[in-house]
This record gives C-alpha cells, sequence and structure tokens, in this order.
C-alpha cells in the first residue's frame, strides 16, 4: 500500500489539475479502500475493491465529465476530510462517515464554485494526505504536520504556477 500511495500522492501533488481523470481515479481508489477497510481488514480486498472504484472514476471521467467532477468533489473531499479526521482519532464508526459526508458535500460546493483552484486545493490536500497515511514512522505528531503543510504548499505552489502559465498560452 505504501507504494500506491506514494505513486497516487505525488502524482495529485504535481498533476491533479492538470490530469483530471487521475484525481478521479485517486478519488475513487481511496473511497473504495477506505469502504473495504471499513468492512473488512484485508489488505487485498482493500486494494481490489479501490481498483474498481478507481476504474469507475476513470470512465466518468472521460465519457461524463460533468457528472464526473461532482462525484469526484464528493469522493475527494470526503476522503480527504476523513483522512485527515484520522490524525485526531474521529475517523471510526459513525462520527467517521458523517465527516466523511460532510467533506463531500462542501467538495462538491467548492469543485462547482472555483473548479481549477478548488481541484489544486482538493488534489494537494489529497496528495499530502495519501502520502501521509503510506508513511509508519515514529517521528510525532509534529513532524507530521509540517510534513503534511510542506507537501500541501508545494503542491499547490506547483499546480498554481501550472495554471498561470496555461492561461498564458
Amino acid at each position: 500500500m505504501l507504494l500506491l500511495n506514494f505513486l497516487f500522492g505525488g502524482s495529485l501533488l504535481i498533476w491533479g489539475r492538470k490530469l483530471f481523470w487521475l484525481f478521479i481515479g485517486a478519488a475513487g481508489f481511496f473511497t473504495g479502500w477506505q469502504i473495504a477497510q471499513a468492512i473488512t481488514k484485508i489488505e487485498i480486498v482493500g486494494i481490489v475493491v479501490g481498483l474498481v472504484f478507481a476504474l469507475a472514476g476513470f470512465f466518468l471521467a472521460r465519457f461524463v465529465k460533468t457528472i464526473a467532477i461532482g462525484v469526484a468533489g464528493f469522493l475527494m473531499g470526503g476522503a480527504i476530510l476523513h483522512g485527515l479526521s484520522a490524525f485526531v482519532g474521529l475517523d471510526q464508526g459513525l462520527i467517521g462517515w458523517v465527516i466523511y459526508l460532510v467533506g463531500g458535500v462542501g467538495g462538491v460546493v467548492l469543485i462547482g464554485m472555483f473548479f481549477d483552484w478548488t481541484l489544486i486545493a482538493l488534489s494537494s490536500l489529497g496528495g499530502a494526505t495519501f502520502i501521509l497515511q503510506g508513511l509508519s514512522w515514529t517521528g510525532g505528531r509534529l513532524v507530521e504536520i509540517v510534513l503534511f503543510l510542506a507537501l500541501l504548499i508545494f503542491g499547490v505552489v506547483f499546480q498554481s504556477r501550472q495554471l498561470a502559465h496555461d492561461k498564458k498560452n
């Protein structure tokens, strides 16, 4: 799972806005994986369910872009808020699903209003969260927070420069 976290997370930090299908696929993968992990703790089941969700996201992105935008905002917003809630221990049981739903609705609203900037923010948050979730170390909370913020800032700065360059051309 560590390799997938770094591949998806790093790709989202760098290409989340440009490769919209990657953003949707990653959101689908980690949502499917989180659902499978809530039901069973067998990692291969989580990976398979995540891949099924990712493929569904890829197809949505390719063929039904408008719906895919809303679905991506919901899935990524939910996955990010749920992932961040794990830092404070609020990702268990019913409260975890409520947090996921709140994040999902927030993601839909934001992506509908400010598409490019929301995509940059959500993909950077998602990338930083996925990379941090892949790490298993005892560096302490402060180190995790600093690393998270550094990854987040890197993703936002990198993608906003790409956006400025794209708008010039």
